[in-house]
């Protein structure tokens, strides 16, 4: 599953304009550096790292839940039957 850019931690307003620059999933964002975000966006560079660094903390979160749901499926499987 793609996480989509609202899942990120970021004001709303950058966001709206992260999708209405084309950037519709995490991945999207986490091919392009911070300076092609900035350029793109008109913003400065420092906000670029923070976007990216958001990218980052989402991904892991999206990555850790699905882990822990293989996990907790796999605890089920493993259960004996009554």
């Amino acid at each position: 599953m793609n996480p989509g850019i609202q899942m990120l931690e970021l004001a709303i307003g950058i966001k709206d304009v992260l999708v209405n620059a084309g950037f519709t999933t995490i991945e999207s964002l986490l091919r392009t550096s911070p300076t092609e975000i900035a350029t793109m966006l008109g913003i400065e560079f420092y906000v670029g790292k923070i976007i990216i660094e958001a990218a980052k903390r989402a991904a892991a979160q999206s990555e850790g839940g699905a882990q822990i749901n293989d996990i907790e499926s796999s605890a089920m499987l493993a259960l004996p039957a009554d």
